[in-house]
């Protein structure tokens, strides 16, 4: 099995995803630069490497490539579909002029072609422009993270009102995934360079629908908890206020192409990835057990 990179270059790494990214990175023995707007809290003190940049600024990107051997690829979530192919783009021509030898890009969230929603294509097109530009990359597309179930918007519902909220459809089966699993899969990915030119649909072990884990979460804040499929308006509505309305419309019309297709689309078999990607992917029972509910349903941090 060929060395774990040495170096890793991790973007958004002040975000939630990113976060989870670095810490794994570290946790597999690697050096981690990361890069952070300017102006911007520091998260990770001693042993982290920051450059002060972001994706739009491709002097700063090759400055931050220089010496990495690897690129762990997330992009900003209320990234439009113009900034989704420039930043992109940018990172792939930096680590490409730096020689790197894999980039793992994060998705975010599931991709599929031929959707004609903004975020969607976009991300089809970066994907493409990798992959013909010669930098040996690897995708990974995420379904639902399921920190979502404990965001701010989220978990007061939860606790005080035993409703828990979310976008899809009651009938659609989704295999949610933590972030320090999607973190895991990063990892695993850097291992195996072997992999370059491949993508994976990433989940975790069992697909859910909302009620069944309204059902779980009954049994851990102990309560009784119901499932509401918010009508998108109103989630759009919600959105605005924290991405603005141009990225809330367009995270939106993701969400309604979702309720187009069939119920099992984003209930993932990860029997062959897990061939290649060896993780143990969390239950969202164990997931949920792990969360301090009363703390997450008076607190007013962001996610």
């Amino acid at each position: 099995m060929p060395d774990f990179p040495r170096s890793i270059l991790v973007t958004c790494a002040g975000g939630a995803q990113g976060f989870a990214i670095v810490q794994a990175c570290r946790a597999a023995g690697a050096t981690v630069r990361v890069l952070l707007r300017k102006g911007s809290p520091d998260p990770f003190g001693d042993g982290v490497n920051i450059v002060r940049g972001d994706l739009a600024d491709a002097e700063r990107l090759r400055l931050a490539c220089l010496a990495v051997d690897a690129v762990a690829l997330t992009l900003p979530l209320n990234a439009g579909p113009e900034q989704i192919l420039r930043y992109g783009r940018n990172m792939v021509d930096a680590a490409l002029e730096a020689e790197v030898k894999l980039l793992v890009f994060n998705t975010s969230g599931h991709v599929s072609r031929h959707s004609s929603t903004g975020l969607m294509e976009a991300k089809v097109e970066l994907i493409d422009y990798m992959k013909a530009s010669g930098l040996p990359s690897v995708v990974l597309k995420p379904t639902l993270y399921m920190s979502n179930a404990a965001a701010p918007w989220s978990a007061p519902a939860i606790m005080h009102q035993g409703v828990f909220a979310y976008p899809l459809p009651a009938n659609f089966q989704t295999s949610w995934i933590s972030w320090e699993d999607m973190a895991a899969y990063v990892v695993a990915a850097m291992r195996r360079p072997e992999l370059a030119g491949a993508s994976f649909d990433i989940g975790g072990p069992e697909a859910l629908t909302g009620p069944e884990m309204a059902n779980i979460l009954s049994d851990i804040v102990g309560r009784k908890v119901s499932y509401y499929p918010v009508p998108l308006a109103d989630f759009a509505a919600g959105l605005s206020a924290m991405l603005g309305k141009d990225a809330a419309d367009q995270v939106a019309a993701n969400y309604a192409w979702v309720h187009r297709q069939r119920s099992t689309l984003l209930a993932v078999d990860s029997s062959e990835t897990l061939g290649m990607l060896p993780i143990k992917p969390t239950p969202f029972a164990d997931w949920a057990r792990a969360q301090d509910w009363p703390a997450l349903a008076g607190s007013e941090r962001a996610a």
